[in-house]
């Protein structure tokens, strides 16, 4: 059994958004900030939007995103946390993030360590009616990103995981989803855990920009 940190991580994204990502669960980064995709993950995140040409994205100048939050000592590191700052915000405009479980899974109370969430409290009652409640009429787009965000979504063991990655939900699964979670998403996709993203640059890129259009979001041309 994890012990889960007593911060709750709530869904990030601002009224405008119409793309819902639902992540695997905080870890330490997102505890600490109470913001979904804060860390390691939020750069994959960032780098891959941004290597798809997402106009959003590429709306301000390239930075190195920082996985600690603050050091008041380091002019450089307050400069990019400024900027890490400014993204999240321009992220929340276009993408709500959220987790499969709100709070950071960790082996006992003093460890800094990751472990999986149980299935169980994935599922629950109090788990799901969270997830609905974070999910207004105007998201359209589904982005699952892991193995527990398909089991809180649809409720179900997804087959074969790393051979879904980067694949269309299928109608069969929108349905059971948008039974399960009271939504109405016209399209999604199995994206597989973020932190593998990099492993197939192309892939990942061909898929946002298909969520592009389904969104209506500018794409740049490379130069």
């Amino acid at each position: 059994m994890p012990y889960y940190d007593p911060r709750i991580v709530p869904a990030h994204g601002g009224p405008a958004a119409n793309v819902y990502l639902v992540n695997e669960a905080p870890g330490p980064s997102e505890a600490e900030a109470l913001i979904p995709l804060f860390g390691q993950q939020g750069a994959n995140l960032y780098h891959s939007l941004r290597k798809a040409r997402i106009s959003w994205a590429l709306a301000e100048m390239e930075f190195c995103w920082p996985i600690k939050s603050l050091d008041n000592a380091n002019l450089s590191h307050l400069k990019r946390n400024c900027s890490k700052r400014g993204f999240l915000d321009l992220r929340s405009e276009h993408i709500k993030c959220t987790n499969a479980f709100p709070q950071w899974p960790k082996t006992d109370e003093h460890s800094t360590d990751f472990v999986d969430p149980n299935k169980v409290d994935v599922l629950s009652p109090s788990n799901l009616k969270r997830l609905k409640g974070e999910i207004p009429k105007r998201h359209t787009v589904l982005l699952v990103c892991g193995e527990f965000a398909y089991l809180a979504c649809s409720g179900k063991k997804i087959v074969e995981p790393s051979t879904r990655e980067r694949t269309a939900l299928t109608a069969d699964e929108l349905k059971c989803i948008n039974e399960r979670l009271g939504s109405s998403f016209m399209c999604g996709w199995y994206m597989g855990h973020t932190r593998r993203w990099g492993l197939n640059v192309e892939k990942t890129s061909a898929v946002l920009k298909q969520v592009a259009g389904a969104v209506h979001w500018a794409i740049e041309r490379a130069d």
